[in-house]
């Protein structure tokens, strides 16, 4: 029973909890000023998303698309399972959709920042498209933090390994895209 309840819930969950994921708090709504960076320029990749939690790992393929900020899909594969989620955005309306329901959804950023994701698909394409938002400070070589959404937020880039990791510092949240371009 537990495994049935788990894989209703499961789908939705990990798209939300893994789409940029990534962590709790409050979702911010998209800001313009942005800070160039060594990331991408990534509008049309492939990727491993890894997710560590406290509690569980587990992992997806994902494939991204986003020519801007402002419009963009994503598409995650659990192979284990064969639940496949799709996001899609334009400006700030979004919508969700997965293998238990074909219909397109309207999601909004209160609902996937109850389930962790603090930057919202707008920001992280704007990440991806090497244009680093204004909230998240420069650290050193490849780190950012931002506590734009109440909890600090960590993003590390590894260019030789095109490797972005978001954290969520304070719920001990982890996700890795290992970006295939």
């Amino acid at each position: 029973m537990f495994a049935a309840v788990r894989s209703r819930v499961a789908p939705l969950a990990l798209l939300l909890i893994c789409t940029a994921m990534l962590t709790s708090a409050c979702v911010k709504q998209p800001v313009t000023t942005t800070e160039k960076t060594s990331i991408g320029p990534y509008s049309d990749f492939a990727a491993r998303l890894i997710v560590i939690e406290p509690k569980r790992r587990w992992q997806v393929m994902l494939q991204w698309r986003a020519d801007s900020p402002d419009r963009g899909d994503v598409r995650l594969t659990h192979a284990a399972t064969g639940t496949v989620i799709e996001l899609r955005w334009f400006a700030n309306q979004m919508q969700l959709r997965s293998t238990a329901s074909r219909m397109w959804e309207p999601v909004d950023s209160t609902q996937l920042g109850s389930q962790g994701i603090v930057i919202p698909p707008q920001q992280l394409a704007s990440i991806l498209l090497g244009q680093m938002p204004s909230h998240f400070i420069h650290k050193k070589e490849g780190l950012w933090e931002s506590r734009a959404s109440g909890s600090p937020i960590r993003l590390q880039w590894t260019a030789s390994m095109h490797k972005l990791t978001m954290t969520d510092i304070k719920h001990g949240r982890r996700a890795t895209m290992l970006i295939q371009p």
